[in-house]
């Protein structure tokens, strides 16, 4: 094993990235529950009550402080209310799911970014070189984090799924352009320097893109005990 690549193999790792998720929680879960125990009582039957129940939703500080939050929660309620037109909604219904999912995500490497920093330390050359070490497991075998988000399987040879081959609602393309993301395919989507944020969340901005109706996601883990 090179010597340079100790520190991001061992205990320093495993801290790092333990210390990481359990702040993610701390910061999204609280207002994640919010939101669920909001429209589980409140089931929408309107696009008023939805607006009322998301602006509560919205004034709670933590929300109000992170604009992530705000068009992350905004993009889920949208979707519900979408969900009511059936599939001539289809198209606009997922791009407010990606750009709820690419907001959370957001937020989430925001708070983790001092605890990616801390499990590669050094700039460039170093992290570069330890992000060519790492990967993503997926049902469908590990993506290497260093190179393009590939074709998902499940779409045989697509790089996105149809309703979302075309990105034409304009926060989705604000997020495609913020993250350095192409609109059309999954060229630039790789993060050789996975201590950047930008960098991470361009490929996780096309990884949510492309894995968004992946069936084999929805499944549990193997092992996992059944409720």
């Amino acid at each position: 094993m090179p010597a340079a690549l100790r520190p991001f193999l061992g205990h320093e790792v495993a801290a790092a990235v333990a210390a990481g998720n359990a702040t993610i929680f701390g910061d999204v879960a609280p207002p994640f529950v919010r939101f669920v125990r909001a429209f589980a009582a409140h089931p929408l039957e309107d696009d008023d009550q939805a607006a009322a129940l998301l602006a509560e939703l919205c004034t709670d500080p933590q929300v109000a402080g992170s604009a992530d939050l705000t068009r992350a929660f905004t993009g889920y309620v949208d979707s519900m209310r979408l969900r009511r037109l059936g599939p001539a909604a289809a198209h606009r219904r997922a791009a407010r799911i990606l750009v709820a999912n690419v907001s959370i995500g957001a937020e989430e490497q925001r708070v983790a970014d001092p605890f990616v920093r801390a499990a590669i330390p050094g700039r460039w050359i170093t992290a570069v070189l330890a992000t060519s070490h790492l990967g993503l497991r997926l049902p469908e075998g590990v993506l290497e984090l260093s190179r393009d988000v590939p074709r998902p399987a499940y779409l045989h040879g697509a790089p996105f799924p149809p309703d979302l081959m075309v990105l034409d609602d304009p926060d989705a393309i604000a997020l495609a352009a913020r993250f350095g993301q192409d609109l059309d395919s999954a060229d630039r989507s790789d993060a050789p320097d996975w201590e950047s944020y930008d960098e991470r969340m361009g490929y996780i901005f096309t990884l949510l893109r492309a894995h968004q109706c992946d069936p084999s996601l929805f499944d549990l883990p193997p092992g996992t005990p059944q409720a």
